[in-house]
């Protein structure tokens, strides 16, 4: 049986790594705010912006998120799915999103259902940026190329809100499920997004342990603080 000190030192280490999430979560509402800002600014100029400039652009958010993240593959896609992907917008989105998701993994965390989810939503939603039937089918390359042929198999309790996102798979697609999810729409991919995400917030903070409905609490007192001070922190880095 552990000691009271153990105990205590379990429970900080917890705590802490809440926290950690918690300030990740806000960057991250943050970076998807000014990414949308800057889709805003750049792709409504009349007349269109040159590619340069849009290059540029890229560049900027790119680089921006790799640094205020250390290169976090798991972060950066995240971000990915914050943001609004609007049609609208793939003049800058579309290059943001090639990137982010062809540059080299560091520390990939797609063995992990959570991981496998969030990667394959990613390129799905890269390629809802794609007009053309090759560039789409250049995504799915790469993501059959980059992804385990299938889902990974369940390791905790949390996995499963994850993996019920996943449509059934016929059984002779089984051993092809990452090919057969990316080809065709099985499902709502926003809808599903959007319940990742809050999957995701979920499991992230609350931690499903015994004390989140108190570190529930304390969220809605720090939040406001937290997300103040990070503003300033992300501003200094993308240079507003």
């Amino acid at each position: 049986m552990r000691n009271g000190y153990e105990i205590i030192l379990t429970s900080g280490g917890r705590e802490k790594a809440r926290q950690t999430r918690r300030y990740q979560l806000t960057v991250i509402d943050i970076l998807a705010d000014y990414i949308r800002f800057r889709c805003e600014s750049v792709t409504g100029l009349d007349p269109p912006a040159e590619p340069a400039i849009l290059l540029r652009e890229c560049n900027r958010i790119v680089g921006s998120m790799f640094v205020i993240f250390d290169g976090s593959v798991e972060l950066m896609t995240l971000t990915l799915l914050s943001t609004s992907a609007s049609r609208q917008h793939a003049l800058l989105l579309y290059p943001v999103f090639e990137n982010v998701l062809t540059a080299g993994m560091g520390r990939p965390d797609y063995d992990t259902v959570p991981g496998y989810v969030r990667m394959l939503l990613c390129f799905k939603r890269w390629k809802s940026l794609a007009s053309g039937r090759d560039e789409k089918a250049t995504i799915d390359a790469h993501a059959i190329r980059l992804l385990p042929g299938r889902c990974p198999s369940v390791r905790r309790a949390s996995d499963l809100c994850f993996l019920r996102l996943l449509p059934p798979v016929p059984p002779g697609q089984r051993t092809a499920e990452t090919r057969h999810l990316l080809v065709n729409d099985l499902f709502a991919l926003e809808h599903c997004i959007a319940q990742f995400q809050r999957h995701h917030r979920r499991t992230a903070i609350g931690m499903c342990g015994p004390d989140e409905s108190s570190a529930r609490q304390q969220d809605r007192g720090d939040n406001s603080s937290i997300h103040q001070r990070t503003l300033v922190s992300v501003q200094a880095c993308v240079g507003r």
